[in-house]
Protein backbone atom coordinates (compact mmCIF):
# COMPACT_ATOMS: atom_id res chain seq x y z
CA UNK A 1 0.00 0.00 0.00
CA UNK A 2 1.41 3.22 -1.18
CA UNK A 3 1.39 6.25 1.20
CA UNK A 4 -1.04 8.28 -1.14
CA UNK A 5 -3.45 5.71 -1.00
CA UNK A 6 -2.63 5.05 2.77
CA UNK A 7 -3.88 8.43 3.44
CA UNK A 8 -6.66 8.62 1.92
CA UNK A 9 -8.40 5.70 2.85
CA UNK A 10 -7.41 5.82 6.67
CA UNK A 11 -7.77 9.70 6.46
CA UNK A 12 -6.24 12.26 9.07
CA UNK A 13 -9.85 11.87 11.98
CA UNK A 14 -9.38 8.34 11.61
CA UNK A 15 -5.53 8.12 12.37
CA UNK A 16 -6.19 9.25 15.83
CA UNK A 17 -7.01 12.44 17.56
CA UNK A 18 -3.92 13.44 19.95
CA UNK A 19 -2.43 16.81 19.17
CA UNK A 20 1.05 15.05 18.38
CA UNK A 21 -0.52 12.60 15.65
CA UNK A 22 -2.46 15.57 14.27
CA UNK A 23 0.88 17.86 13.93
CA UNK A 24 2.97 14.79 12.31
CA UNK A 25 -0.06 14.05 9.80
CA UNK A 26 -0.28 17.47 8.84
CA UNK A 27 3.38 17.85 7.19
CA UNK A 28 2.27 15.18 4.46
CA UNK A 29 6.37 13.70 5.40
CA UNK A 30 5.51 9.86 4.64
CA UNK A 31 8.77 10.57 1.76
CA UNK A 32 10.49 7.95 2.73
CA UNK A 33 9.31 5.70 -0.12
CA UNK A 34 11.93 4.16 -2.14
CA UNK A 35 11.63 5.97 -5.15
CA UNK A 36 11.72 3.55 -8.53
CA UNK A 37 12.36 6.85 -10.77
CA UNK A 38 15.49 8.98 -10.00
CA UNK A 39 18.00 10.92 -11.82
CA UNK A 40 21.77 11.18 -11.37
CA UNK A 41 21.97 14.63 -9.65
CA UNK A 42 21.87 17.71 -10.81
CA UNK A 43 25.14 19.90 -10.98
CA UNK A 44 23.49 23.18 -10.39
CA UNK A 45 21.03 24.76 -7.72
CA UNK A 46 17.08 25.25 -9.65
CA UNK A 47 14.11 26.24 -7.90
CA UNK A 48 10.47 26.74 -9.10
CA UNK A 49 7.98 28.55 -7.09
CA UNK A 50 4.39 28.29 -8.34
CA UNK A 51 2.03 31.05 -6.85
CA UNK A 52 -1.73 30.10 -6.67
CA UNK A 53 -4.31 32.67 -7.61
CA UNK A 54 -7.26 31.14 -5.87
CA UNK A 55 -10.83 31.90 -6.62
CA UNK A 56 -10.25 32.82 -10.30
CA UNK A 57 -8.13 36.20 -11.41
CA UNK A 58 -9.92 38.46 -13.87
CA UNK A 59 -6.84 38.58 -15.99
CA UNK A 60 -7.96 40.11 -18.73
CA UNK A 61 -7.63 43.22 -16.49
CA UNK A 62 -4.28 42.24 -15.46
CA UNK A 63 -3.00 42.29 -19.61
CA UNK A 64 -4.71 44.68 -21.70
CA UNK A 65 -4.70 45.96 -25.27
CA UNK A 66 -3.65 49.04 -26.23
CA UNK A 67 -2.84 48.38 -29.96
CA UNK A 68 -3.88 47.82 -33.04
CA UNK A 69 -5.40 44.09 -35.07
CA UNK A 70 -3.75 43.58 -38.08
CA UNK A 71 -6.96 44.79 -39.59
CA UNK A 72 -6.52 48.30 -38.27
CA UNK A 73 -9.03 47.69 -35.22
CA UNK A 74 -8.45 49.56 -32.16
CA UNK A 75 -7.61 47.06 -29.06
CA UNK A 76 -7.99 49.77 -26.77
CA UNK A 77 -11.76 50.22 -28.30
CA UNK A 78 -12.64 46.82 -28.25
CA UNK A 79 -11.85 46.00 -24.36
CA UNK A 80 -13.90 49.17 -23.64
CA UNK A 81 -16.45 48.34 -25.29
CA UNK A 82 -16.83 44.54 -24.03
CA UNK A 83 -15.56 45.21 -20.27
CA UNK A 84 -18.00 48.18 -19.77
CA UNK A 85 -17.86 49.18 -16.27
CA UNK A 86 -15.16 46.55 -15.56
CA UNK A 87 -12.82 48.35 -17.32
CA UNK A 88 -9.92 49.82 -15.22
CA UNK A 89 -9.04 52.27 -16.77
CA UNK A 90 -11.26 55.14 -19.36
CA UNK A 91 -7.95 56.18 -21.85
CA UNK A 92 -5.28 53.68 -22.91
CA UNK A 93 -2.51 56.07 -21.34
CA UNK A 94 -4.01 54.81 -17.66
CA UNK A 95 -2.51 51.61 -18.36
CA UNK A 96 1.26 51.30 -17.96
CA UNK A 97 3.19 50.38 -20.70
CA UNK A 98 5.16 47.81 -21.80
CA UNK A 99 7.93 48.12 -23.74
CA UNK A 100 7.11 46.62 -27.66
CA UNK A 101 6.05 43.70 -25.98
CA UNK A 102 7.22 40.59 -28.64
CA UNK A 103 4.60 38.01 -29.30
CA UNK A 104 5.63 35.08 -31.73
CA UNK A 105 2.97 32.47 -33.80
CA UNK A 106 1.95 29.87 -31.49
CA UNK A 107 0.48 26.68 -33.18
CA UNK A 108 -0.67 28.98 -36.01
CA UNK A 109 -2.10 31.77 -33.97
CA UNK A 110 -0.64 35.20 -33.66
CA UNK A 111 -1.65 37.52 -30.70
CA UNK A 112 -4.73 39.52 -31.68
CA UNK A 113 -3.21 43.59 -31.19
CA UNK A 114 0.11 45.16 -31.50
CA UNK A 115 0.51 46.75 -28.21
CA UNK A 116 -0.14 46.38 -24.79
CA UNK A 117 -0.71 47.42 -20.91
CA UNK A 118 -0.85 45.96 -17.30
CA UNK A 119 -3.23 47.38 -14.73
CA UNK A 120 -2.34 50.62 -13.57
CA UNK A 121 -1.60 49.24 -10.08
CA UNK A 122 1.11 46.81 -11.59
CA UNK A 123 4.22 48.97 -11.78
CA UNK A 124 6.69 46.22 -10.32
CA UNK A 125 5.30 43.93 -12.71
CA UNK A 126 5.52 46.40 -15.49
CA UNK A 127 9.09 47.02 -14.16
CA UNK A 128 10.20 43.55 -14.74
CA UNK A 129 8.67 42.77 -17.97
CA UNK A 130 9.83 46.03 -19.50
CA UNK A 131 13.86 45.28 -18.07
CA UNK A 132 13.17 41.47 -19.58
CA UNK A 133 12.95 39.26 -16.28
CA UNK A 134 9.26 38.72 -16.86
CA UNK A 135 6.61 37.58 -19.60
CA UNK A 136 3.14 37.10 -20.04
CA UNK A 137 1.71 33.08 -21.52
CA UNK A 138 -1.60 34.69 -22.85
CA UNK A 139 -4.73 32.48 -23.14
CA UNK A 140 -3.53 29.50 -21.51
CA UNK A 141 -5.71 26.92 -19.50
CA UNK A 142 -6.56 23.42 -18.35
CA UNK A 143 -6.98 21.15 -21.78
CA UNK A 144 -7.10 17.05 -22.51
CA UNK A 145 -6.74 18.10 -25.88
CA UNK A 146 -5.90 20.96 -28.31
CA UNK A 147 -9.95 22.14 -29.02
CA UNK A 148 -9.51 24.74 -32.62
CA UNK A 149 -13.13 25.62 -33.33
CA UNK A 150 -16.11 26.57 -30.99
CA UNK A 151 -17.97 23.86 -32.73
CA UNK A 152 -15.82 21.04 -31.65
CA UNK A 153 -16.05 22.71 -28.31
CA UNK A 154 -20.17 23.15 -27.99
CA UNK A 155 -20.56 19.33 -30.36
CA UNK A 156 -18.41 17.25 -27.61
CA UNK A 157 -16.18 16.76 -30.67
CA UNK A 158 -13.10 16.84 -27.98
CA UNK A 159 -12.87 16.41 -24.85
CA UNK A 160 -13.89 18.61 -22.26
CA UNK A 161 -12.17 18.84 -18.84
CA UNK A 162 -14.38 17.72 -16.39
CA UNK A 163 -16.05 20.23 -14.42
CA UNK A 164 -14.82 23.08 -16.77
CA UNK A 165 -15.69 25.67 -14.45
CA UNK A 166 -16.38 24.29 -11.06
CA UNK A 167 -13.35 25.78 -8.93
CA UNK A 168 -12.80 22.73 -7.05
CA UNK A 169 -12.16 20.47 -10.43
CA UNK A 170 -10.26 23.49 -12.18
CA UNK A 171 -8.05 24.49 -8.92
CA UNK A 172 -7.25 20.73 -9.00
CA UNK A 173 -6.50 20.56 -12.54
CA UNK A 174 -4.01 23.13 -12.45
CA UNK A 175 -2.41 21.57 -9.88
CA UNK A 176 -2.28 18.15 -12.09
CA UNK A 177 -2.97 19.02 -15.18
CA UNK A 178 -4.60 15.90 -15.70
CA UNK A 179 -7.83 17.76 -16.32
CA UNK A 180 -9.56 14.18 -17.08
CA UNK A 181 -9.56 13.03 -14.10
CA UNK A 182 -10.26 13.99 -9.73
CA UNK A 183 -7.33 11.41 -8.26
CA UNK A 184 -4.28 12.94 -10.15
CA UNK A 185 -0.78 13.50 -8.90
CA UNK A 186 0.29 16.86 -8.77
CA UNK A 187 2.77 18.21 -11.45
CA UNK A 188 5.25 19.09 -8.95
CA UNK A 189 5.18 16.17 -6.92
CA UNK A 190 5.86 14.41 -9.99
CA UNK A 191 8.31 16.35 -11.33
CA UNK A 192 9.94 15.63 -7.62
CA UNK A 193 9.52 11.88 -7.87
CA UNK A 194 11.68 11.93 -11.06
CA UNK A 195 14.38 14.25 -9.26
CA UNK A 196 14.54 13.69 -5.36
CA UNK A 197 17.77 12.24 -5.99
CA UNK A 198 19.16 15.13 -7.02
CA UNK A 199 19.16 16.67 -3.18
CA UNK A 200 22.10 15.02 -1.17
CA UNK A 201 19.84 15.09 1.79
CA UNK A 202 16.60 13.77 1.63
CA UNK A 203 15.82 14.29 5.24
CA UNK A 204 14.05 17.46 3.67
CA UNK A 205 11.49 17.03 0.84
CA UNK A 206 12.28 18.69 -2.41
CA UNK A 207 8.80 20.02 -2.41
CA UNK A 208 8.20 22.83 0.60
CA UNK A 209 4.93 24.43 0.77
CA UNK A 210 4.04 28.06 2.89
CA UNK A 211 0.42 27.23 2.21
CA UNK A 212 -0.35 24.07 3.69
CA UNK A 213 -1.30 20.40 2.28
CA UNK A 214 -2.05 20.72 -1.69
CA UNK A 215 -2.45 18.94 -4.83
CA UNK A 216 0.46 20.51 -6.62
CA UNK A 217 3.39 19.02 -4.59
CA UNK A 218 2.16 15.73 -3.99
CA UNK A 219 3.76 12.84 -5.85
CA UNK A 220 3.96 9.30 -5.60
CA UNK A 221 7.35 8.92 -3.48
CA UNK A 222 7.50 12.34 -2.59
CA UNK A 223 4.93 15.14 -0.41
CA UNK A 224 4.98 18.33 0.26
CA UNK A 225 6.96 19.28 3.95
CA UNK A 226 5.09 22.72 5.33
CA UNK A 227 6.25 25.55 7.13
CA UNK A 228 5.38 29.37 8.56
CA UNK A 229 6.24 32.06 6.93
CA UNK A 230 7.44 33.44 10.20
CA UNK A 231 10.72 31.58 9.80
CA UNK A 232 13.21 31.37 11.97
CA UNK A 233 15.32 28.79 14.09
CA UNK A 234 12.66 28.17 16.64
CA UNK A 235 9.54 28.19 14.36
CA UNK A 236 9.96 25.83 11.47
CA UNK A 237 7.67 23.81 9.92
CA UNK A 238 5.79 22.13 12.92
CA UNK A 239 3.44 24.97 13.66
CA UNK A 240 0.54 22.94 15.63
CA UNK A 241 2.98 21.02 18.22
CA UNK A 242 2.88 21.54 21.49
CA UNK A 243 4.42 24.87 22.72
CA UNK A 244 7.04 22.90 24.97
CA UNK A 245 8.42 21.94 20.94
CA UNK A 246 10.51 24.90 21.09
CA UNK A 247 12.08 25.17 24.58
CA UNK A 248 15.61 25.18 24.64
CA UNK A 249 18.00 22.89 27.99
CA UNK A 250 17.67 19.61 28.77
CA UNK A 251 14.04 19.92 29.44
CA UNK A 252 13.45 19.73 25.64
CA UNK A 253 16.20 17.30 25.40
CA UNK A 254 14.35 14.66 27.42
CA UNK A 255 11.12 15.41 25.95
CA UNK A 256 12.72 14.34 22.94
CA UNK A 257 13.98 11.47 24.20
CA UNK A 258 10.83 10.17 25.38
CA UNK A 259 9.06 10.51 22.35
CA UNK A 260 12.25 8.62 20.71
CA UNK A 261 12.05 5.85 22.73
CA UNK A 262 7.98 5.47 22.14
CA UNK A 263 8.29 6.03 18.24
CA UNK A 264 11.35 3.48 18.30
CA UNK A 265 8.76 0.55 19.67
CA UNK A 266 8.28 -1.90 17.16
CA UNK A 267 4.30 -2.31 16.16
CA UNK A 268 2.30 -4.55 14.64
CA UNK A 269 -0.24 -2.76 13.51
CA UNK A 270 0.30 -0.98 10.34
CA UNK A 271 -1.16 2.18 11.73
CA UNK A 272 1.32 2.27 13.93
CA UNK A 273 4.04 1.77 12.09
CA UNK A 274 3.04 4.77 10.14
CA UNK A 275 2.60 6.99 12.77
CA UNK A 276 6.26 5.82 14.15
CA UNK A 277 7.98 6.61 11.05
CA UNK A 278 6.10 9.51 10.09
CA UNK A 279 6.88 11.36 13.95
CA UNK A 280 10.85 9.84 14.17
CA UNK A 281 11.14 11.44 10.21
CA UNK A 282 9.31 14.78 11.13
CA UNK A 283 11.68 15.28 14.24
CA UNK A 284 14.40 14.95 11.94
CA UNK A 285 13.05 17.22 9.25
CA UNK A 286 12.58 19.60 12.09
CA UNK A 287 15.67 19.61 13.33
CA UNK A 288 17.76 20.34 9.74
CA UNK A 289 15.81 23.08 9.34
CA UNK A 290 16.15 24.65 12.75
CA UNK A 291 19.83 24.13 12.31
CA UNK A 292 19.75 25.28 8.68
CA UNK A 293 18.40 28.35 9.33
CA UNK A 294 20.72 29.52 12.29
CA UNK A 295 22.94 30.20 8.71
CA UNK A 296 20.45 32.50 7.09
CA UNK A 297 22.70 35.83 6.10
CA UNK A 298 21.60 39.03 6.43
CA UNK A 299 18.78 39.96 3.38
CA UNK A 300 18.70 43.81 2.54
CA UNK A 301 15.75 43.60 -0.13
CA UNK A 302 12.69 44.83 1.51
CA UNK A 303 9.65 42.94 1.81
CA UNK A 304 6.28 44.36 2.06
CA UNK A 305 4.23 43.39 5.08
CA UNK A 306 1.16 41.21 2.94
CA UNK A 307 0.92 37.75 3.20
CA UNK A 308 2.04 36.81 -0.50
CA UNK A 309 5.53 39.22 0.20
CA UNK A 310 6.39 37.56 3.74
CA UNK A 311 5.69 33.78 2.22
CA UNK A 312 7.95 34.89 -0.34
CA UNK A 313 10.37 36.23 1.78
CA UNK A 314 10.26 32.92 3.68
CA UNK A 315 11.22 31.11 0.87
CA UNK A 316 14.42 33.15 0.27
CA UNK A 317 15.65 32.95 3.25
CA UNK A 318 15.26 29.04 2.76
CA UNK A 319 17.00 29.30 -0.54
CA UNK A 320 19.87 31.37 1.42
CA UNK A 321 20.76 27.97 3.16
CA UNK A 322 20.00 25.41 0.55
CA UNK A 323 24.10 24.39 1.03
CA UNK A 324 23.12 23.90 4.71
CA UNK A 325 19.75 21.79 3.41
CA UNK A 326 21.83 19.86 0.92
CA UNK A 327 19.19 20.41 -1.91
CA UNK A 328 20.02 21.56 -5.50
CA UNK A 329 16.41 21.24 -6.23
CA UNK A 330 13.57 22.85 -4.10
CA UNK A 331 9.89 23.64 -5.88
CA UNK A 332 7.78 25.71 -3.52
CA UNK A 333 3.91 26.42 -3.47
CA UNK A 334 2.26 29.39 -2.51
CA UNK A 335 -1.20 30.52 -2.19
CA UNK A 336 -2.69 34.24 -2.35
CA UNK A 337 -6.78 34.05 -2.55
CA UNK A 338 -9.46 36.27 -2.41
CA UNK A 339 -10.47 36.35 -6.48
CA UNK A 340 -13.93 34.94 -6.94
CA UNK A 341 -15.02 38.25 -7.49
CA UNK A 342 -18.50 38.37 -8.73
CA UNK A 343 -19.02 41.55 -7.22
CA UNK A 344 -16.83 44.82 -6.18
CA UNK A 345 -14.39 43.68 -8.96
CA UNK A 346 -12.62 46.88 -9.43
CA UNK A 347 -12.00 47.52 -5.97
CA UNK A 348 -11.04 43.98 -5.12
CA UNK A 349 -8.45 44.32 -8.22
CA UNK A 350 -6.95 47.90 -7.07
CA UNK A 351 -6.67 46.50 -3.20
CA UNK A 352 -5.11 43.25 -4.52
CA UNK A 353 -2.95 43.31 -7.91
CA UNK A 354 -0.83 45.93 -6.39
CA UNK A 355 0.60 43.61 -3.48
CA UNK A 356 1.17 40.84 -6.67
CA UNK A 357 3.23 43.43 -8.26
CA UNK A 358 5.18 44.37 -5.23
CA UNK A 359 5.53 41.02 -3.58
CA UNK A 360 6.84 39.52 -7.11
CA UNK A 361 9.20 42.27 -7.43
CA UNK A 362 10.74 41.86 -3.81
CA UNK A 363 11.22 38.64 -4.32
CA UNK A 364 13.29 38.81 -7.77
CA UNK A 365 15.46 41.15 -6.66
CA UNK A 366 15.86 38.76 -3.49
CA UNK A 367 17.02 36.55 -5.43
CA UNK A 368 19.37 38.95 -7.53
CA UNK A 369 20.62 39.62 -4.40
CA UNK A 370 21.67 36.08 -3.64
CA UNK A 371 23.22 35.57 -6.77
CA UNK A 372 20.80 33.11 -8.12
CA UNK A 373 18.43 35.41 -10.38
CA UNK A 374 19.28 32.37 -13.11
CA UNK A 375 18.25 29.64 -11.02
CA UNK A 376 14.78 30.40 -9.73
CA UNK A 377 11.83 30.91 -11.75
CA UNK A 378 8.25 31.85 -10.67
CA UNK A 379 5.49 31.24 -12.10
CA UNK A 380 1.33 32.10 -11.55
CA UNK A 381 -1.77 30.03 -12.04
CA UNK A 382 -5.46 30.49 -10.88
CA UNK A 383 -8.53 28.48 -11.58
CA UNK A 384 -9.58 30.25 -14.32
CA UNK A 385 -10.24 33.29 -16.09
CA UNK A 386 -13.22 35.34 -15.65
CA UNK A 387 -16.06 36.73 -18.37
CA UNK A 388 -15.16 39.93 -20.25
CA UNK A 389 -18.74 41.14 -19.67
CA UNK A 390 -20.06 42.16 -16.59
CA UNK A 391 -22.65 40.67 -14.57
CA UNK A 392 -23.50 43.96 -13.08
CA UNK A 393 -20.78 44.65 -10.63
CA UNK A 394 -18.41 41.63 -11.40
CA UNK A 395 -17.68 38.80 -13.90
CA UNK A 396 -18.04 34.97 -13.75
CA UNK A 397 -16.47 31.92 -14.15
CA UNK A 398 -14.86 31.35 -18.18
CA UNK A 399 -11.91 29.68 -19.22
CA UNK A 400 -8.48 30.84 -20.98
CA UNK A 401 -6.51 33.65 -19.21
CA UNK A 402 -3.21 35.51 -18.81
CA UNK A 403 -0.73 34.02 -16.36
CA UNK A 404 3.21 35.49 -15.26
CA UNK A 405 6.15 33.67 -15.55
CA UNK A 406 9.63 35.79 -13.86
CA UNK A 407 13.21 34.74 -13.21
CA UNK A 408 16.78 35.81 -14.60
CA UNK A 409 16.45 32.42 -17.03
CA UNK A 410 13.02 34.15 -18.56
CA UNK A 411 13.04 34.85 -22.12
CA UNK A 412 11.19 38.31 -20.69
CA UNK A 413 9.25 41.06 -22.27
CA UNK A 414 7.37 39.28 -24.54
CA UNK A 415 3.89 37.77 -24.41
CA UNK A 416 3.71 33.52 -25.44
CA UNK A 417 0.74 31.99 -26.78
CA UNK A 418 -1.97 33.91 -28.55
CA UNK A 419 -3.85 37.06 -26.64
CA UNK A 420 -7.69 37.02 -28.59
CA UNK A 421 -9.38 39.11 -30.36
CA UNK A 422 -12.15 41.04 -27.40
CA UNK A 423 -15.03 40.57 -29.20
CA UNK A 424 -18.29 38.32 -29.44
CA UNK A 425 -18.42 37.93 -33.08
CA UNK A 426 -19.39 34.65 -34.48
CA UNK A 427 -15.67 35.18 -36.63
CA UNK A 428 -13.76 34.73 -33.36
CA UNK A 429 -12.56 31.20 -33.12
CA UNK A 430 -11.64 31.26 -29.48
CA UNK A 431 -14.80 32.69 -28.21
CA UNK A 432 -17.30 29.76 -26.63
CA UNK A 433 -20.08 32.76 -25.30
CA UNK A 434 -22.06 35.53 -25.73
CA UNK A 435 -20.03 36.67 -21.57
CA UNK A 436 -16.83 36.76 -23.39
CA UNK A 437 -15.40 32.92 -22.65
CA UNK A 438 -12.09 31.83 -24.54
CA UNK A 439 -11.51 28.25 -25.47
CA UNK A 440 -7.32 28.13 -24.11
CA UNK A 441 -4.66 28.51 -26.84
CA UNK A 442 -2.04 27.09 -24.63
CA UNK A 443 -2.41 23.91 -22.14
CA UNK A 444 -1.19 23.55 -18.63
CA UNK A 445 0.57 21.21 -19.83
CA UNK A 446 3.04 22.36 -22.11
CA UNK A 447 3.60 25.75 -19.43
CA UNK A 448 4.65 22.83 -17.26
CA UNK A 449 6.90 20.42 -19.73
CA UNK A 450 9.25 23.67 -20.51
CA UNK A 451 9.70 24.74 -16.71
CA UNK A 452 10.13 20.44 -16.19
CA UNK A 453 12.69 20.47 -18.56
CA UNK A 454 14.61 23.91 -17.92
CA UNK A 455 14.44 22.19 -13.81
CA UNK A 456 16.21 18.99 -15.17
CA UNK A 457 13.32 16.57 -16.02
CA UNK A 458 14.52 14.28 -18.89
CA UNK A 459 12.60 14.49 -22.35
CA UNK A 460 11.88 10.84 -21.71
CA UNK A 461 10.10 11.29 -18.24
CA UNK A 462 7.55 14.14 -19.68
CA UNK A 463 5.28 11.40 -20.12
CA UNK A 464 5.53 10.26 -16.26
CA UNK A 465 5.00 14.38 -14.88
CA UNK A 466 2.46 14.90 -17.91
CA UNK A 467 0.44 12.18 -19.00
CA UNK A 468 -1.33 14.34 -21.69
CA UNK A 469 1.30 15.95 -23.06
CA UNK A 470 1.74 13.99 -26.20
CA UNK A 471 -1.38 15.49 -27.20
CA UNK A 472 -0.18 18.67 -27.83
CA UNK A 473 4.01 18.41 -28.03
CA UNK A 474 7.14 16.21 -29.19
CA UNK A 475 10.08 17.09 -27.85
CA UNK A 476 13.00 17.27 -30.16
CA UNK A 477 16.76 18.81 -29.64
CA UNK A 478 16.31 22.82 -29.32
CA UNK A 479 12.24 22.72 -29.99
CA UNK A 480 11.17 23.63 -26.84
CA UNK A 481 7.49 23.91 -26.10
CA UNK A 482 6.18 27.63 -25.50
CA UNK A 483 10.17 29.33 -25.90
CA UNK A 484 9.65 31.43 -22.43
CA UNK A 485 12.74 29.58 -21.51
CA UNK A 486 16.07 30.38 -21.82
CA UNK A 487 18.32 26.88 -22.54
CA UNK A 488 21.45 28.20 -22.85
CA UNK A 489 23.31 25.59 -21.54
CA UNK A 490 23.42 22.46 -23.76
CA UNK A 491 20.40 20.29 -25.89
CA UNK A 492 19.23 18.03 -22.73
CA UNK A 493 19.64 15.10 -25.61
CA UNK A 494 20.21 15.48 -29.43
CA UNK A 495 17.87 12.87 -29.62
CA UNK A 496 14.50 13.02 -30.78
CA UNK A 497 11.89 11.81 -28.48
CA UNK A 498 8.43 11.16 -29.89
CA UNK A 499 6.08 11.44 -26.58
CA UNK A 500 3.22 8.53 -26.93
CA UNK A 501 2.05 9.12 -23.53
CA UNK A 502 -0.31 6.71 -22.56
CA UNK A 503 -4.32 7.76 -21.42
CA UNK A 504 -4.24 8.53 -17.80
Amino acid sequence: MNRRNFIKNIGCGAMGSTTLLSSLTSLGALNGLTSTKSNAPGEDYKAIVCILFAGGIDSFNMLMPTGTTSGGDNGFSEYLALRTDLAVAQTPASFLALNNPQCSSFRGLNCAYSAYGVHPQMTGVRDLFNSGKLSFVSNIGTLVEPIATPSQYHNSLKKIPLGIYSHSDQIMQWQTSVPQSRDALGVGGRMADILNASNSNNGISMNISLAGKNVFQRGKMVAEYSISRNVDPNNVGLQSFPTWWGNQGILQDMRINAIDSLVGQTYSNLLQKTYSATAKESMGSFEIFKEALKRVPTITTTFPNTSLAQDLAAITKVMSVRQQLGTKRQIFFVTYGGWDMHDGLLGGLNSRLPVVSQAMKAFYDSTVELGISENVTTFTISDFARTLTSNGNGSDHAWGGNNMIMGGAVNGGRIFGAYPKLNLSNTNDRNISYRGNFIPTVSTDEMYAELALWYGVSPSDLCYVLPNLGNFYSYSANNYPIGFMNFNQSPISSVNHPLDCLTY
